[in-house]
């Protein structure tokens, strides 16, 4: 598996962001469930590099930008997920990186008032949340798309 970190986004980022960003498999449970185009996936990266969120996630040795990770605002709910480039799905990537942003989160946030909500077909996010121990609470709807929220644990 490839060692991971979290750090703050960089300019160097864009081109695989802006290539996650437009890739229909990344982005099928994601924002508007549908790859970005160009325009709005540039608009997006500007927009991460000016208002920091969620973690940037990094390969440990060569920095190379892997996905993001961590707690991002909506709607005034602090909610927790991440998105990682198709080309790195299935290596363990999202279960550590999940690890890694909760450790560093659990000092700053009350782990209790963070969503997170996975889509009944997002299969894989389901077996990460379950890797992870963490629990379903109950069912619900978010974007049209009917899923489970689960409960952080450490």
């Amino acid at each position: 598996m490839t060692a991971v970190k979290l750090r703050d986004l960089q300019h160097q980022d864009k081109a695989n962001v802006l290539a996650m960003l437009r890739d229909p498999k990344v982005m099928r449970f994601l924002g508007p469930r549908r790859a970005l185009t160009e325009d709005e996936a540039a608009l997006w990266f500007e927009s991460a590099l000016a208002h920091p969120a969620r973690f940037a996630v990094a390969d440990v040795d060569t920095d190379e930008f892997i996905g993001f990770c961590g707690v991002k605002q909506i709607d005034g709910v602090p909610d927790f997920g991440y998105f990682i480039r198709s080309e790195f799905w299935g290596s363990g990537i999202a279960v550590r990186a999940c690890e890694l942003a909760v450790e560093k989160l659990v000092a700053d946030i009350d782990l209790e008032t963070v969503q997170v909500f996975i889509a009944d077909k997002n299969v894989a996010s389901k077996r990460v949340a379950e890797k992870l121990g963490w629990q379903s609470t109950h069912s619900g709807t978010k974007g049209g798309e009917h899923g489970r929220y689960y409960r952080i644990t450490m």
